[in-house]
């Protein structure tokens, strides 16, 4: 019997069986919520009313119901969101003891791959050397969580460690991390947790997933003042939101926040339009030049800060 516990099994086991979807109203939804929540976490309760919401939209699809009753109910919402990430030294003493353990070959390698690339585990652990183009020096990503493709120009570690893996890999193999032998010859090796979270802890790194290795590559990227919606893979740029709070650490200065919308003073507003009227074509063109934009010439020109080209 598998132990894989039914998506609507929580809402099968407070909810009677033989009522009609009729029957089944906000105030029972809500009921069920509030007794669930004595017992588990608010998140694990809004993803079980997730799935209720998506079996009874599926069911007005189909006319199998008139009206969803989780719209009315209000999930809890809750902030689960992380801002842990690696400093150089913590990122040192887990890549070491990874090189000791000889359970999970390449362990180290995933590693720098994952904190030099951002890519999540799914698309690390899966990818084929097809999407390597060593010639452009880019990885290309068909697919990533997101539904979209996603082409990552990997830095100089990255891409040293790639071409050393390439010299080394399995023959005819199509997969960079695929087991070398056994009956799981060939294929990707879909997990590392066991051996990662002894790395951890022969490091002495607490409070770590696998998953902060994409923070750690984020919050470097954001400490040296780079924009992560392209080099994620992201969908909006508001995905990578949790690194807003490193952004006053920019190159070691801080960074002038915004002013909130609809607090635009008509003084600033006409500085604004002195400052921009000031920028030259001969500027403009001189920006373009060097790969940058005008329209973040007129950025730095509010900011008075060059960007890099």
């Amino acid at each position: 019997m598998s132990a894989k516990i039914a998506p609507l099994s929580v809402w099968e086991a407070n909810i009677d069986a033989k009522m009609l979807l009729a029957k089944i109203t906000p105030v029972l939804v809500e009921d069920v919520k509030r007794r669930c929540a004595q017992h588990v976490a608010h998140s694990t309760v809004d993803k079980d009313l997730a799935v209720l919401k998506a079996f009874f939209n599926w069911c007005m699809a189909r006319n199998l119901a008139a009206s969803n009753p989780v719209c009315r109910v209000k999930f809890f919402n809750e902030d689960n969101s992380r801002l842990r990430y690696l400093t150089d030294d913590e990122y040192t003493r887990p890549l070491q003891a990874a090189k000791k353990i000889d359970s999970s070959p390449l362990l180290a390698e995933k590693i720098i791959l994952s904190v030099h690339t951002g890519l999540r585990r799914g698309s690390l652990f899966h990818l084929r050397w097809d999407q390597v183009d060593f010639l452009n020096r880019v990885v290309r990503i068909g697919r990533t969580k997101s539904g979209r493709p996603h082409a990552l120009p990997p830095n100089a570690t990255a891409l040293t460690t790639l071409q050393a893996l390439y010299n080394e890999r399995v023959p005819h193999c199509a997969f960079v991390f695929a087991h070398a032998a056994g009956h799981k010859a060939g294929e990707p090796v879909r997990d590392v947790k066991n051996a990662f979270h002894t790395a951890l802890e022969s490091a002495g790194i607490k409070d770590f997933t696998w998953h902060d290795l994409r923070h750690t590559f984020a919050s470097w990227l954001i400490m040296k003042g780079a924009s992560l919606a392209r080099r994620r893979g992201t969908a909006r740029p508001s995905r990578s939101a949790r690194g807003d709070a490193l952004r006053p650490l920019v190159a070691g200065v801080l960074v002038r926040r915004s002013r909130p919308a609809g607090r635009t003073t008509a003084a600033a507003k006409r500085r604004k339009g002195k400052r921009r009227a000031t920028c030259s074509a001969a500027t403009i063109e001189r920006g373009e030049s060097r790969g940058i934009s005008a329209r973040d010439w007129l950025l730095w020109l509010d900011s008075n800060q060059q960007p890099s080209g």
